[in-house]
């Protein structure tokens, strides 16, 4: 991966630009992206109200695509893997698995100035259809 990424760096959410088909979306949030050894390591920080306790995710691995087996998933529904693939210098792409079949997606994309990262985030709502919600973020 180069770490160069125009992808890597710190990005605070503008909320007024987001776009959920599904969820609540959050009113602030801010994402990571570090080079890390053999790869990047991604932190994501929200808050879904403006005096909300605020919730954090975070994963890592290598970025060539290669799915990464996750600890015992919580439920016959959860990702059993994931990866993290090294589009281009301004994209990292992302897939949770389950059994093999990818059962969410994320695209995470620089614009070409670097100061705006859009993510859109694919997957599946309980009653089965497919869902899209779009984030942006503008670079700190």
């Amino acid at each position: 991966m180069d770490t160069m990424a125009l992808y890597i760096g710190t990005w605070q959410l503008v909320p007024e630009l987001s776009l959920y088909e599904f969820g609540p979306m959050p009113t602030s949030g801010v994402y990571e992206i570090e080079p890390a050894p053999n790869g990047v390591q991604v932190r994501i920080r929200w808050t879904m109200q403006s005096d909300g306790p605020e919730q954090s995710t975070g994963f890592g691995g290598p970025t060539d695509g290669v799915p990464q087996a996750l600890p015992s998933a919580p439920s016959a529904h959860a990702p059993d893997a994931f990866s993290l693939t090294h589009v281009n210098e301004r994209t990292l792409d992302s897939a949770a698995l389950r059994a093999g079949t990818v059962v969410a997606y994320a695209r995470r994309a620089a614009s070409a100035d670097g100061t705006l990262l859009a993510v859109v985030q694919e997957g599946q709502q309980p009653d089965g259809s497919r869902f899209r919600n779009f984030q942006v973020y503008r670079q700190v």
